[in-house]
């Protein structure tokens, strides 16, 4: 190989992990999450990509597709096992209008919580996202 040869080989090397990861805007399994565009975390999980938004004690889901268009959750059965006050609590979600899922927990919950929500659409497999 000439030394060109090399050069352009050393560039593309590093150029295609760079542009992976500027296409990389959820957490694909990775242990991270992304601020969506609601303004809460957002992961990846099957075909959606779910944010959570928490006010308060009210708890927001947005189900979204890989396109973040929202997907009608009508006939979706939802849950959320969030970490409230230092313990488990399990907030039931119903859907909404414009893919959304809501439920209240029965305390104050902070801006970014910790735990996992469970979607199931109508005659589908359920799918986790963790947070």
């Amino acid at each position: 190989m000439t030394f060109k040869m090399l050069a352009v080989a050393a560039a593309l090397a590093f150029a295609l992990p760079a542009t992976a990861n500027a296409q990389h805007k959820h957490n694909h399994g990775h242990g991270h999450s992304e601020t969506g565009k609601n303004g809460g975390q957002m992961v990846s999980s099957g075909d959606y990509h779910i944010e959570l938004v928490a006010k308060g004690g009210a708890v927001t889901i947005h189900v979204m597709d890989h396109d973040d268009k929202p997907v009608s959750v009508s006939g979706f059965k939802g849950l959320a096992i969030l970490s409230v006050g230092g313990k488990s609590q399990r907030i039931v979600l119903e859907p909404g209008e414009s893919g959304r899922m809501t439920g209240n927990a029965t305390g104050e919950l902070p801006a970014r919580p910790k735990g996992v929500v469970q979607i199931t659409p109508a005659g589908g497999k359920t799918v986790s996202a963790k947070f």
